[in-house]
């Protein structure tokens, strides 16, 4: 979306200066929209699960983009076994019925279980940022779907 020349999505990773992988996720504030424009970093899990609890970030599509960048966060301290597993069934008690959640933390935890440790963190944040990526050109073919059935009304009704 633009807003005032300059593009943005709702969700994205924060990198800091010289570091080769984020420290954070910057999300629009959707609970101020569309009277304010805020944006909240996440710089942990819990964040992360708040925002989804609180409704920060709405919509199926993005609660399923914003779980896999939770898990993404989970990697920065922990990249076991063990606290995947966690992190995945805390995410999945924000929103127990939410389910573009379960289906992208289930696709988190399948593609990182299966690679070593050590290779988890990066892989956590280039597939979520793949997941956010799909999302954008789903919803942009469904867009363009929708402006053509649109035009096609909209021209038989002259």
């Amino acid at each position: 979306m633009n807003i005032g020349q300059q593009q943005f999505r709702t969700i994205w990773p924060v990198f800091a200066a010289g570091q080769a992988l984020p420290h954070k996720v910057a999300v629009i504030d959707q609970t101020l929209l569309p009277h304010d424009l805020q944006i909240a970093e996440l710089g942990n899990l819990p964040q992360m699960i708040q925002a989804i609890k609180q409704m920060q970030v709405r919509g199926a599509p993005l609660i399923g983009v914003a779980a896999a960048y939770g898990m993404a966060l989970a990697t920065l301290t922990d990249v076991s076994t063990a606290a995947l597993q966690q992190a995945a069934a805390q995410l999945l008690a924000s929103r127990p019925t939410a389910v573009n959640l379960r289906w992208a933390v289930e696709r988190m935890l399948k593609h990182l279980l299966a690679l070593p440790e050590p290779e988890r963190a990066l892989a956590a944040w280039h597939e979520a940022a793949k997941m956010a990526d799909e999302d954008v050109a789903i919803n942009r073919a469904i867009g363009q779907h929708g402006l053509a059935l649109l035009q096609g009304l909209w021209l038989k009704s002259r």
